[in-house]
């Protein structure tokens, strides 16, 4: 089967931009996280280690923003036993919006043994802008 060198220029893309990985907050003790607004442009996520940010390069005319919050981030408290990143994740049930040409969604998932977040990340375009969400520690 052939390369499809569209994605795997993408994908080469993002693990380039990005200095870090989600999978890293694993074991880490989260004491903040703020941006998960709705239509906010980032995410920070502090622990006792670093701060991660989430966010979107901009390139020209693609969007990519928060759109929906799954849980209580003030319960989300004690040490990160699983997290996840979905990048290109399906479209959800309960997304209903219209949406431009081209979307891509991210998920994120946090879980501590006291509870669970997950947050969306929306990007659109005309589909020719990539609508990836970066991960760096700041």
């Amino acid at each position: 089967m052939p390369l499809d060198k569209g994605i795997f220029f993408c994908h080469h893309v993002r693990t380039i931009m990005s200095d870090a990985n989600f999978f890293e907050l694993k074991g880490q003790v989260i004491k903040e996280i703020t941006g998960l607004e709705k239509d906010s442009p980032e995410v920070h996520i502090v622990t006792n280690q670093t701060t991660y940010k989430l966010y979107h390069e901009q390139d020209c005319c693609e969007y990519v923003r928060v759109v929906k919050v799954i849980g209580n981030v003030n319960e989300l408290i004690g040490e990160v036993i699983f997290a996840e990143e979905d990048a290109g994740a399906n479209e959800p049930d309960w997304h209903t919006e219209y949406v431009d040409e081209s979307r891509t969604w991210t998920k994120y998932v946090l879980k501590t043994k006291n509870a669970s977040l997950e947050f969306w990340f929306l990007g659109e375009s005309n589909g020719y802008y990539n609508e990836s969400v970066s991960i760096e520690k700041i």
